[in-house]
């Protein structure tokens, strides 16, 4: 049996060997596809007569708006910060609000954030100069949705923003997951090292409940997808070391490819790539083969 399909698509090289390099040498039960856009990865899908699982999305990139960009010179953007709020106004005046402890911590966070705000505006004017933003992630995150509008697509970024989740969230993506941090690739290396295991189970949970979903909106007279996403929905640990447990799912999973085969009407509304797709990916997470 295939593997299941997961895609990354980042624009930065860097990212897309740091992948390679930590979080697929873990995961031999994926097959990877690897892309600087969303159009590369659909050819690449194509040629290998491959579909998916789950599209993991770099969220800020090159928008093609402006072709001359350049880094800003250092003594305007220090000018910029110069007049910035600094840490005074968080501090100045707090003293009145003694008598409330639950009040006062509101009110320093609100100013807190107020200094935090203004960060945030110097970032994005230097990602707008830099033809860097968000729209490269949404476009792709578009193109996966009018493609494959049932696979789970994740957003996987260093650089987002709560504005940027609020857009996201529009557009049905499933999950917001942030590139795990680091001053020097070295250290962006040792931290992704330490995350990869976590990142790909919270992966494998967002495609996990997406399938569920899916099998139980599935229209159909039978009961084994239902039955299947009963069982997406309990506890994956103790169902793998249930030898019966795992027969009964390999079994169901044996009802559901027929189902799907044999069915004469579009009320399934499934392809037969889909299908094999939901079939690999259960008997991955699963190790049932």
């Amino acid at each position: 049996m295939k593997k299941p399909v997961y895609c990354f698509i980042d624009d930065s090289p860097f990212e897309l060997k740091l992948f390679r390099d930590v979080i697929e040498i873990r995961f031999t039960g994926i097959h990877f596809i690897y892309a600087s856009t969303y159009e590369k990865c659909q050819r690449q899908l194509d040629e290998q007569n491959l579909y998916p699982s789950l599209f993991i999305l770099d969220l800020y990139g090159r928008e093609g708006i402006q072709a001359d960009v350049s880094i800003p010179r250092k003594e305007l953007l220090e000018a910029r910060i110069d007049k910035m709020p600094n840490l005074n106004i968080a501090y100045d005046g707090l003293e009145k609000y003694n008598s409330d402890k639950d009040l006062q911590a509101n009110e320093f966070l609100k100013r807190l954030f107020s200094i935090l705000n203004e960060w945030r505006k110097v970032f994005s004017d230097q990602c707008a100069s830099l033809d860097q933003g968000s729209r490269f992630g949404i476009n792709n995150l578009l193109s996966v949705r009018q493609n494959y509008s049932t696979v789970t697509a994740v957003m996987y970024t260093r650089k987002g923003l709560f504005t940027d989740a609020v857009i996201l969230s529009r557009h049905n993506c499933d999950g917001i997951f942030i590139k795990p941090p680091g001053a020097t690739d070295t250290d962006i290396y040792a931290e992704t090292e330490k995350q990869a295991e976590s990142l790909m189970d919270n992966w494998n949970e967002c495609v996990r409940n997406s399938y569920s979903s899916f099998l139980n909106n599935l229209k159909t007279h039978e009961t084994s997808p239902h039955r299947l996403s009963e069982v997406l929905s309990q506890d994956k640990h103790q169902i793998v070391t249930d030898v019966e447990e795992k027969q009964r799912i390999s079994t169901l999973l044996d009802s559901l490819q027929t189902i799907l085969s044999t069915a004469t009407d579009t009320s399934t509304d499934t392809s037969t790539s889909e299908a094999d797709a939901l079939i690999q990916w259960i008997t991955y997470y699963y190790g049932l083969s």
